[in-house]
């Protein structure tokens, strides 16, 4: 190999190279400068709906810092002391649900919302219909059967028992969760 060829197939490495170089340096300037916003923009959709299932905490929320009952990936409590906003989780028909639940002062559930969910649509995601869970939910302050089925306080879908008693567990283990805390000190 002579000196010309070596420069034939040794200028466009090197070319790709530097441009490679100034394209990561070029992704990495911009997510430095976006991280703030973007951290912004999540904090805020997350106090929203944390307020949508505890309004009375609109003005603001703050993480618990403190031990987590068993299926609960997260716990606000609201700034002006009003309740708690729970993010749990329960097995249901398609995978995983997440459920946030608002929890009063005075322990009873102000409101309910599916954050997520693979649940078949249609019948199988009647049980998260907005509606129906406020009318189910609000209001209640102790879930103490194993199941939905067991509970005279609320009742499931028919056709959706699985999803329905995962959002019932959700709702339980946000209940237990306010119990943990000893409420909102």
């Amino acid at each position: 190999m002579n000196n010309s060829s070596a420069k034939e197939y040794l200028a466009p490495v090197l070319v790709l190279f530097i441009i490679c170089l100034v394209v990561s340096f070029a992704l990495a300037g911009t997510e430095n400068i976006t991280a703030p916003t973007i951290a912004k923009i999540e904090k805020e959709t997350a106090d929203a709906a944390r307020a949508f299932v505890l309004p009375s905490g609109a003005d603001g929320f703050t993480q618990y810092d403190g031990e987590l009952v068993e299926g609960v990936t997260e716990c606000y409590v609201a700034d002006n002391q009003s309740g708690i906003a729970v993010t749990a989780t329960y097995k249901s028909f398609g995978g995983t649900i997440t459920v946030m639940v608002g929890v009063a002062e005075d322990g009873t559930v102000t409101g309910v919302s599916v954050t997520d969910h693979a649940d078949t649509p249609g019948l199988g995601t009647k049980p998260m219909a907005e509606d129906y869970l406020q009318a189910q939910y609000t209001g209640v302050s102790e879930l103490s059967a194993d199941q939905i089925k067991s509970d005279p306080q609320v009742s499931a879908i028919t056709g959706a028992t699985v999803s329905s008693n995962a959002i019932y567990h959700t709702v339980k283990e946000a209940l237990e969760q306010f119990s943990a805390m000893g409420g909102v000190a």
